[in-house]
C-alpha cells in the first residue's frame, strides 16, 4: 500500500478511501452550484491534490518575494493548519518574510478583508493551500506536483495519497513540478494528458547554506560532506529531505518516524537527540517547520542541529510564471476596478 497509513490497515484504509471519495464528490458538486467569493483583490493560488509536502511554503515565498520586487504588496492567506497564528507555515511565512501581511483563518475571505482593512497597501493576494478552497474566487491557481511522489494514479486518502481526484487538475490554471533534478518527460506527457497542458514550470528546492541553532552559525552546504546525519522531517513526505541528504552527508544513520506538523517538547527532543547519538550520528538536520517549533525550545543538545535554508531555483519556465502572474494581476485588478 502507498498511503500515509500502514499495510496491516489495508482494508481499513480502503473503506475510508471509499467514504472519502465520495465525500469529496458532494463537496465538489456542492462548490459547483455556488458563486465563488470575490475578496475584491487579484488572487494566486497555490495548492497541491496530494496529501504531505510538495513545497506550497517556499513556492508561496518565492511568488510573494517576485511580487515584491515588482512594486507589489502581497498579503498571503491561508488556513492556519490546527496551531491558527501559531500554525508551521505562519511562523515559517513571519520568519522568512519580514512584515509580511498574513491572513490566518479558515474563513479566507473574511480574513483577507479585515487585514486588507488594517492594511490598505495591499494590492495582491497569495492563496497559500488554496487548491480545494473554491469559495475564494482566484485569477491564477496553480497546482504544485512533487516529482519525488507525483501520486498521479494513487488512491484517495486514506489509502493512497490524493486529496481529490488526479483529473480535477483540469481546473488548474497550470501546473509547477517541484523538487525536480530534470526536466522529466514521462511525467510531463502524464501531467498533460490529466491537464491537458504540460507543465508550466519545473523547479528543485536548493540549499543554500546550513543555519546553526546552538551557536547561530551559517555554514556552506559541504560542512554536511564528511558527516553521518540524522534527519528530523515531521513532513508528510519525509523521502524528499532524507534523499537530499544522502546525496550530500558521508551517511544518513537515523530517521525517526514523525507526524506531518509533529510537535515538538523539550522530552521529544533529547529522546531523539539520545537516539541519534545511539545510532552514531555527527549532527541533525531538521525541516524548516521544524527548526520553528524546537529553536523556541532553549533544548541543550551535544549534536549541532541544522537546517538548510531553502531557494527555489527553476529549471524552466521562471519567465512563464513571471508572465502569469502579470495577467493574472491585470484580470483581477480590471474585474475588481470594472
Amino acid at each position: 500500500m502507498s498511503g500515509p497509513l500502514p499495510t496491516w490497515m489495508g482494508l481499513v484504509a480502503a473503506a475510508a478511501s471509499v467514504g472519502y471519495g465520495a465525500a469529496v464528490r458532494a463537496r465538489s458538486n456542492r462548490l459547483e452550484r455556488r458563486l465563488a467569493v470575490d475578496c475584491g483583490l487579484p488572487v494566486i493560488s497555490v495548492g497541491n491534490i496530494t496529501a504531505g509536502g510538495t513545497g506550497k511554503t517556499p513556492v508561496t515565498q518565492w511568488i510573494a518575494r517576485s511580487l515584491m520586487a515588482r512594486a507589489h504588496a502581497p498579503m498571503i492567506a491561508l488556513r492556519g493548519h490546527k496551531g491558527g497564528e501559531q500554525a508551521d507555515e505562519v511562523l515559517e511565512h513571519r520568519s522568512a518574510l519580514s512584515g509580511i501581511v498574513l491572513a490566518v483563518g479558515a474563513k479566507r475571505a473574511q480574513r483577507i478583508a479585515a487585514m486588507r482593512a488594517k492594511n490598505p497597501e495591499c494590492d495582491v493576494v497569495v492563496l497559500d493551500d488554496g487548491f480545494q478552497h473554491r469559495q475564494l474566487r482566484r485569477d491564477c491557481d496553480l497546482v504544485l506536483i512533487d516529482a519525488t511522489r507525483p501520486a498521479l494514479h494513487d488512491q484517495l486518502l486514506p489509502l493512497g495519497w490524493l486529496r481529490e481526484p488526479a483529473l480535477s487538475l483540469r481546473r488548474a490554471s497550470g501546473v509547477i513540478v517541484t523538487r525536480a533534478l530534470k526536466v522529466d518527460g514521462a511525467l510531463a506527457d502524464e501531467i498533460l494528458k490529466l491537464h491537458g497542458q504540460a507543465p508550466l514550470a519545473w523547479c528543485r528546492h536548493a540549499w543554500t547554506g546550513l543555519e546553526g541553532i546552538a551557536e547561530g552559525a551559517v555554514h556552506e552546504v559541504a560542512w554536511l560532506r564528511r558527516k553521518r546525519v540524522a534527519v528530523w522531517a515531521g513532513t508528510g513526505n519525509p523521502r524528499a529531505i532524507v534523499e537530499q541528504t544522502e546525496s550530500i552527508a558521508a551517511a544518513v544513520v537515523d530517521v525517526p518516524r514523525l507526524s506531518d506538523h509533529a510537535r515538538w517538547d523539550a522530552p521529544m527532543v533529547l529522546r531523539l537527540h539520545q537516539r541519534a547519538e545511539r545510532a552514531g550520528a555527527d549532527a541533525i538536520l531538521v525541516t524548516p517547520k521544524d527548526w520553528i517549533k524546537i529553536a523556541p525550545l532553549g533544548c541543550k543538545c551535544e549534536l549541532p542541529l541544522v537546517r538548510p535554508r531553502l531557494a527555489i531555483e527553476f529549471l524552466q519556465g521562471e519567465s512563464l510564471l513571471q508572465e502569469q502572474f502579470t495577467r493574472a494581476i491585470r484580470v483581477g485588478q480590471s474585474r475588481c476596478h470594472g
